[in-house]
């Protein structure tokens, strides 16, 4: 019998081996889905599945040889919240043919989740750190009656507007009609803009005059602080990458005490 194993790091490898050997690029790896429906590591699995929800079972055993009561929580609404009792508990735990499926199903797409929430922050970060307020803004087009803004458009198309400037959303209603997007939707606008109301001052830029986030959020939006509200911004996104790097820890972690569990197993009875 072989078992697939993923090492996960940039890229996945996959690696084939016997339950008695170990793979030298294991450092994170994964049992393959099918493993829950093959009957020879069932025995195996159940050990595994006894082995994680024992702690479970004494906890409820104690519970019930100490008498234990639900706690009773009133909510400021006057209703009432009660704990769970033992037997609620136990009610929790899945029978082991069901825990199988779970992990077959459920459990790589939970796995697939939490990687992809990772790159998510990743990107999110980088991108963060990457558009600091003295860098160039995405803003290409500002509508504006003196000096009040009324609305303005990024390079890809968006629309922001204030109350004064929403009649402008018809010209983007209009816009998504076509489906249009990036600089022929900002085409698309500006020019209905201009020609429905000439009295809006439009102002155009492009990829080389373009005001920093710094300088656009100085001249229109002057209460604004900026540099505050970047940082704020930075630390939200850190604070995201540590909490999905933790969560990816965990689980790699549990990843891995399953797989060393069941091979130790499957020594052990290779040399009965």
């Amino acid at each position: 019998m072989t078992i697939q194993t993923n090492a996960y790091g940039s890229s996945t490898a996959t690696t084939t081996h016997t339950p008695t050997s170990r793979s030298s690029n294991e450092t994170h790896p994964s049992f393959d889905a099918e493993m829950y429906s093959d009957p020879e590591m069932r025995p195996y699995l159940k050990a595994y599945y006894e082995k994680a929800y024992a702690p479970m079972r004494e906890r409820i055993a104690a519970m019930r040889e100490e008498g234990y009561e639900p706690i009773r929580v009133e909510n400021p609404d006057g209703s009432i919240t009660t704990g769970f009792t033992a037997d609620q508990y136990e009610a929790g735990i899945p029978d082991f043919d069901s825990w199988l499926e779970g992990q077959q199903t459920f459990i790589p797409r939970l796995r697939e989740s939490v990687e992809t929430s990772l790159e998510h922050a990743q990107r999110s970060l980088e991108y963060t750190e990457a558009n600091h307020p003295d860098t160039q803004s995405d803003v290409r087009v500002v509508f504006s009656n003196g000096d009040r803004i009324l609305g303005y458009l990024y390079k890809n198309g968006g629309l922001v507007t204030h109350d004064v400037g929403s009649y402008m959303r018809t010209f983007n209603d209009q816009a998504d009609q076509l489906g249009l997007r990036g600089q022929a939707r900002v085409d698309y606008v500006t020019d209905a803009v201009s020609r429905r109301y000439p009295d809006v001052d439009i102002s155009r830029y492009n990829n080389q005059n373009a005001p920093t986030r710094r300088e656009f959020s100085e001249q229109w939006y002057s209460n604004h602080n900026v540099e505050e509200a970047y940082q704020l911004r930075l630390e939200q996104a850190r604070s995201n990458l540590a909490r999905q790097e933790e969560l990816y820890r965990r689980q790699q972690n549990n990843i891995r005490e399953m797989h060393d569990f069941l091979l130790g197993l499957m020594e052990q009875t290779q040399q009965t």
